[in-house]
């Protein structure tokens, strides 16, 4: 248990930096939200209302702040420990006997509790909130089209639909039916299908064309894998490993591949960044000032994520395994940390 919390002097400085850590996130939080909510404002429209843009701005929320994790937590320690820095507390630590590694384990108790809680909502509520808030909005806009929906075909027929808000809901569904010589026999269009004990039902279904007259309408049959069309930051991190091993195109595969490492090398990517917060506090910038700090962590944040997103687009489209893009820039991070703290 002591390990897990530390004692009374450890137990301080975890709250201290929890404290900065949950300030920090409100702050960047509130800042990305504002933001979000304004530039969606351009494309307010009498069904994309400001009650819409709201909800919309809502359930992306989740996604966006996971995205920030890495950036809330290297800007929070600096913070955290930074205040304790300055009312002297970090100098009293030490006259107790507590070793730099002692400190930077009780810094990074609250950290790892973020991570934990991260990989947890990046498994079973993000996925989710982020389908059901891009798909909606997509649909409320008014941007749905042939170009940008869906298509899935099987040896009975070709399907197309707008839209899926849901895991077990699409809309704007058409569908078009072939005999077993693949001659074309009707289309025929359903505003939404719902998925009722693996099978897929269709709601005021009516015949758009048909080459017989006087046909019975019988909903069609549909095998609709929604884990190989929809995005992949859709899908949970199990889900995603299973796509990413299955026979798409490269492209797809890559797009698969890439998401998964992003979600599942978070923590080590937290980690990275969280060595360069200490190397900020205990290394030759320890005389800084903590706003001074702060600019230059935020400008190599920048550098960060500028770094891994190139990377992450140069490898969907090249030679580039996905993980290496993943993995350069926060191994980079954390050989730079390294060697500042050796010159401390």
């Amino acid at each position: 248990m002591k390990f897990l919390f530390g004692d009374m002097v450890e137990r301080n400085i975890s709250l201290q930096v929890l404290l900065s850590l949950i300030i920090v996130a409100v702050v960047i939080g509130a800042i990305d939200l504002i933001f979000l909510f304004l530039n969606e404002l351009s494309d307010v429209s009498e069904s994309y209302s400001f009650q819409q843009i709201l909800i919309y701005c809502l359930k992306s929320f989740p996604y966006r702040l996971f995205d920030l994790t890495s950036y809330i937590c290297l800007i929070g320690l600096i913070i955290g420990i930074g205040a304790l820095t300055d009312r002297g507390e970090m100098i009293g630590t030490q006259i107790l006997g507590k070793s730099l590694a002692s400190i930077s384990l009780a810094a990074f108790r609250p950290v790892l509790l973020i991570m934990i809680l991260g990989i947890f909502a990046s498994e079973f509520v993000i996925p989710g909130l982020s389908q059901s808030a891009e798909e909606n909005r997509f649909q409320l806009q008014d941007k749905a089209s042939v170009k940008k929906g869906y298509w899935n075909g099987n040896k009975e027929n070709i399907s197309f639909f707008l839209s899926a808000p849901e895991r077990d809901q699409i809309l704007g569904l058409t569908v078009y039916e072939f005999d077993e010589n693949r001659n074309f026999l009707r289309s025929t269009f359903a505003p939404k299908a719902n998925l009722e004990e693996g099978i897929w039902k269709t709601q005021q279904q009516e015949v758009i064309f048909s080459t017989k007259s006087n046909s019975v309408l019988v909903p069609p049959s549909l095998s609709l894998d929604l884990d190989q069309m929809l995005s992949p930051k859709y899908l949970p991190l199990s889900n995603l490993y299973l796509q990413s091993k299955r026979n798409y195109s490269k492209y797809r595969k890559k797009e698969m591949s890439l998401e998964f490492w992003r979600k599942v090398l978070q923590p080590f990517i937290t980690f990275s960044l969280v060595l360069l917060a200490m190397s900020f506090l205990i290394g030759p910038m320890k005389e800084q000032k903590t706003g001074q700090r702060i600019l230059i962590a935020i400008g190599m944040a920048f550098a960060f994520d500028l770094s891994q997103k190139l990377l992450g687009s140069i490898s969907v489209v090249s030679q580039i395994p996905t993980i290496t893009s993943v993995l350069l820039p926060p191994i980079i991070i954390i050989c730079l940390s390294l060697i500042l703290l050796k010159r401390t």
